[in-house]
């Protein structure tokens, strides 16, 4: 019995660990389109599929057994957390209304769950937090970082569309007393910003611009 229960102990201790390291990926829904249409993750980690554009996405798993129940990504329902998927391998899924089979095309996505060490998943894993206020804003705002980052990391605003408006190198003064950015030329209305890492989205948030 006291075998057994050590046994438990540090399983739990384990489980308690993995979901420390554990990072979660965002993946942008935009119209017709995944972003990053393909992720690579590590055992524990989560995806999370977040809403940027104007139609609804019922998003299947292609996996037998399926990774997940079928979801929809829509303006109402804006976001949705996986499991912790710690089974190796890559899985398929796509919107079951943007694509079509023989093969599978048009709307869809893959995940890649690899113990090989990845620096921009311990990079995810930091925790790192990227802000812009005020928000909503007239144009002129600030970003900051919760910590110091290199030159890989930009800051990635896009349209309720899911089009690029414009992207930022964030300096060193983001981490510090924080970088000014002037988007007073942009047209009033919604958009998100993303902290993109080598090409990874690593977060998006909401951003409101006022005339």
């Amino acid at each position: 019995m006291k075998i057994s229960t050590r046994i438990v102990g540090l399983l739990g201790l384990l489980l308690i660990q993995l979901s420390a390291l554990a990072a979660t990926v965002t993946v942008e829904v935009g119209d017709n389109f995944y972003r990053p249409q393909n992720v690579v993750i590590q055992p524990g980690d989560v995806i999370r599929w977040v809403n940027i554009g104007l139609n609804s996405h019922p998003t299947v798993s292609d996996s037998s057994p399926m990774l997940w129940p079928t979801f929809t990504i829509s303006p109402t329902n804006t976001m949705y957390t996986s499991q912790p998927l710690t089974a190796l391998g890559t899985f398929n899924y796509y919107c079951s209304l943007h694509s079509f089979s023989t093969p599978r095309q048009g709307m869809i996505g893959s995940i890649t769950v690899s113990n090989t060490p990845q620096s921009t998943l311990s990079s995810k894993a930091a925790g790192i937090a990227l802000s812009v206020y005020p928000n909503p804003s007239k144009g002129l705002v600030v970003v900051t970082l919760n910590q110091k980052v290199d030159s890989n990391y930009k800051l990635r605003l896009t349209n309720v569309l899911g089009r690029e408006i414009r992207s930022f190198s964030l300096r060193t003064e983001a981490s510090n007393t924080g970088m000014p950015l002037n988007l007073s030329d942009l047209p009033a209305g919604m958009y998100f910003y993303s902290l993109v890492q080598n090409d990874k989205v690593l977060s998006t948030k909401r951003f409101v611009l006022q005339n």
